[in-house]
């Protein structure tokens, strides 16, 4: 993904030797207050690589315990920034900046779709004018037992022309108007489409709007039913170099119920989960020891997951339980900057 703030922070403390496999567990309906994570005993690697089943031969490593700074728990339909530029709410849009004591990019159609990857969608929400003047009452989310679905569906012929022409509609959830991170534990507990042209995904971006770097915790294209996809975008060498590193993860019937997807991102390396079981990791690249922001999207359509055709089976939805964030320090290590954004470390 591309594109796209609460900032907190992982510290390098030193892991603990403790007795215990890596194993998967089944998704909690309520994230966990404090999180234990098995870390992998192999040395992270430039490009992302699978991790091995612990054996009976190899250390058992633990993390230390981990404390909750951010959780949303989706018990109502959350609130949604509506472009009076404030801080504090998800945005259902990326970042389009700050500005003049504003957040940006509510009203832009750019900041509602990625053109570099020819997306078909346009991001939505009930507040939305598109090239209008009126809200036009597009609600792509819902709630029902503390549970959010985002719909992906077409747009209403009626629509077309204040939507700029786009196809389909959809929802995307960006914390960059009210919570960033650096390094720590980050998770999704989400039942995820597996179906032709779409993408949902969970992935992170820097506060301060720098790209590369990129994590990608999920990535699901819709022509790759057996596994989904870890992500890893950086900056590298003289001159200097985008680089992507991508795991495929398997996980054959993923679609169709919840699973966790995570990651533990420290100074020296990036583990990825499923189920809180650690699946990849890659050592941590340049750019990535800042403060990112958490993403949540159903784009549809596009050059990776194939394009969305009149045969395409619409509506389709992501069902996300809930997102959640920890650090070492938990919530101490929080405060607020200018912007109103918490920052966490």
């Amino acid at each position: 993904m591309r594109y796209p703030m609460l900032f907190c922070g992982l510290l390098a403390s030193a892991f603990q030797a403790v007795a215990g496999p890596n194993y998967s567990e089944a998704p909690l309906r309520v994230p966990a207050a404090n999180v234990i994570l098995y870390v992998p005993w192999e040395t992270p690697q430039a490009y992302c690589q699978p991790v091995s089943r612990w054996t009976s031969d190899k250390l058992r490593v633990f993390s230390p315990s981990l404390r909750k700074t951010f959780t949303e728990n989706f018990d109502t339909v959350p609130p949604l920034a509506n472009g009076d530029g404030s801080a504090g709410k998800w945005a259902p849009h990326f970042d389009g900046g700050y500005s003049n004591g504003k957040f940006m990019g509510y009203e832009w159609e750019v900041k509602r779709y990625q053109p570099a990857a020819h997306e078909q969608q346009l991001y939505v929400d009930p507040a939305f004018k598109g090239a209008g003047t009126a809200a036009l009452n597009l609600n792509p989310f819902s709630v029902s037992d503390s549970v959010l679905t985002i719909t992906a569906q077409r747009t209403p012929s009626a629509l077309l022309l204040a939507l700029w022409g786009h196809a389909y509609t959809s929802g995307a959830l960006s914390t960059h108007e009210m919570f960033g991170q650096t390094y720590g534990y980050f998770e999704m507990s989400a039942q995820v489409p597996s179906s032709q042209a779409l993408l949902p995904a969970f992935w992170m971006l820097p506060v301060d709007r720098s790209w590369p770097p990129e994590i990608d915790i999920m990535e699901a294209p819709g022509h790759e039913t057996l596994t989904y996809s870890t992500g890893s975008h950086w900056i590298e060498g003289s001159p200097s170099v985008a680089q992507t590193s991508v795991c495929k993860i398997p996980s054959p019937g993923f679609g169709t119920g919840f699973h966790t997807y995570g990651i533990l991102w420290q100074p020296d390396r990036i583990v990825y989960y499923y189920d809180r079981l650690a699946v990849a990791q890659i050592a941590t690249k340049p750019g990535q020891d800042k403060p990112f922001y958490m993403m949540v999207n159903l784009a549809v359509g596009g050059d990776w997951q194939g394009f969305a055709t009149p045969d395409t089976v619409l509506p389709q939805q992501m069902k996300v339980d809930w997102i959640a964030a920890y650090t070492v320090t938990g919530p101490v290590g929080c405060a607020k900057d200018a912007r109103g954004v918490l920052l966490c470390k």
